[in-house]
């Protein structure tokens, strides 16, 4: 069996090599449409090499029906291949320490409610319920965009994931416990614990999504055949 790992192909699908597991993770709201957990759940038949739509129009969602060949699909890699480190913004609380890499951002509404958000809360966080409540909030965010440390100790505390790739209704593949990415021209992007990857094909920080999925009309109920 293949090293876990995907491979961004040249204007074309994801290819998944290894034994890596892919299941629905759908965000669970409130009466008022804020997200507060994740529902996992069924899970997608899957084998080493198997090819995942890129491009956002394939019949087969999540899997790659070959219509990037047909429908003028670019996928061309814009982020920036540096360390998250290099752009995070720190925010100092008590007991805590949150970062924020906006560049990782998909929208997915994890870091707030219609009362507060996480940049607010980090200010009262002398509060151990409020801390409490910033963590959970920041472990749940999928694309790694919040982070946060425990001083005196400045690494990162990651919420534990098996390697899988979680396939988000009408929204991106949540790439989870550090299965390395790899761009089309062979080098490797920055192993991290959760990683979304856009699967609606007009993301403008490819490989990784940036939220369009909600403006563009993407959709894809996630549910396995």
């Amino acid at each position: 069996m293949a090293e876990r790992r995907i491979v961004v192909t040249k204007n074309g699908p994801y290819r998944v090599e290894g034994d890596v597991a892919m299941l629905r993770s759908a965000p669970v709201e409130t009466e008022y449409g804020e997200p507060v957990d994740w529902a996992y759940g069924p899970s997608f038949a899957t084998r080493d090499g198997m090819e995942l739509c890129r491009c956002g129009k394939s019949s087969r969602k999540p899997f790659c029906d070959s219509s990037h060949e047909t429908n003028g699909f670019v996928g061309t890699e814009t982020a920036e291949n540096v360390p998250t480190r290099g752009r995070r913004e720190a925010f100092e609380g008590e007991g805590v320490v949150m970062t924020d890499d906006f560049s990782f951002c998909t929208h997915a509404g994890f870091c707030g409610n219609r009362l507060t958000k996480v940049w607010m809360m980090i200010e009262d966080t002398s509060d151990p319920e409020i801390r409490a409540r910033l963590i959970d909030m920041i472990e749940k965010c999928p694309s790694g965009r919040l982070a946060y440390s425990i001083p005196p100790d400045p690494e990162d505390v990651e919420p534990a994931f098996e390697p899988s790739i979680g396939v988000e209704p009408n929204g991106p593949y949540w790439v989870r416990g550090g299965i390395p990415v790899v761009s089309e021209d062979g080098t490797g992007w920055e192993v991290r614990n959760r990683v979304t990857l856009c699967r609606c094909g007009r993301s403008r920080n490819k490989p990784f999504c940036d939220g369009t999925h909600r403006v563009n009309g993407f959709t894809d109920p996630a549910e396995p055949r």
